[in-house]
């Protein structure tokens, strides 16, 4: 009976795992209202009716594919070293991490940009793909953490912004390259260390591997 049960468990998941691999690359490629619940079975060599053993309906299946990625998000998002670093430090680990985290989900975070993170609860007071609010989407979440970083750079002196919030959503921006088809050509690596030069020049501050010192303000300032 145990070794019964176990098997059962093992293709569940199996189905389970195949329906939402099929169901990513189908809203990432066709998008989510185009796509339909037979097409999502079909991909995953699965049953019509097998989809519904799993997944209440289209946008459970959505829920539960950007939160197999929201693990590797909250640890960009709220990682100790945001915090605890110098900010040209933290910035540039924030964004090493982001930039790996998405190389290593892009699908997800595909679809985590396009229709955002939804409820803290998965499941619970869902709501319609356009009524997404602002604030759960991809942009905005890197920006309100970059912004924290720049502010806390701007009072130790290392940084200079004269709008810490546009500033933020501009660097914001410039990691969302990552997602486009032309950053495919471009290794990790080069993609990483790229962004923190540009965001600290941008901030005035020296780049990654150089010490940095407090920023000369003129008088008046």
């Amino acid at each position: 009976m145990a070794e019964s049960r176990s098997r059962t468990e093992r293709k569940r998941a199996r189905n389970r795992e195949a329906l939402l691999a099929a169901a990513r690359r189908l809203f990432v490629d066709q998008g989510f209202e185009a796509t339909a619940v037979a097409a999502i079975a079909e991909a995953a060599d699965l049953g019509f009716g097998t989809f519904y053993r799993y997944f209440a309906d289209k946008e459970a299946i959505l829920d539960a594919t950007i939160e197999s990625g929201r693990a590797s998000l909250d640890e960009v998002l709220a990682h100790p070293d945001n915090a605890a670093l110098p900010a040209a430090d933290a910035l540039s680990g924030f964004t090493r991490r982001f930039v790996g985290a998405v190389r290593g989900s892009l699908d997800v975070f595909t679809l985590a940009w396009r229709y955002g993170l939804r409820s803290e609860t998965p499941g619970a007071d869902r709501i319609r793909i356009d009524q997404v609010p602002p604030e759960k989407m991809l942009p905005n979440l890197v920006a309100q953490a970059i912004r924290s970083i720049i502010d806390r750079g701007v009072a130790e002196g290392t940084f200079a912004a004269g709008n810490p919030a546009v500033t933020a959503h501009l660097i914001t921006g410039a990691h969302m390259f990552v997602f486009t088809p032309a950053a495919i050509k471009f290794g990790e690596q080069a993609i990483a260390q790229t962004l923190c030069d540009f965001e600290l020049r941008a901030l005035g501050a020296p780049p990654a591997n150089k010490p940095a010192q407090p920023i000369k303000r003129r008088k008046g300032r």
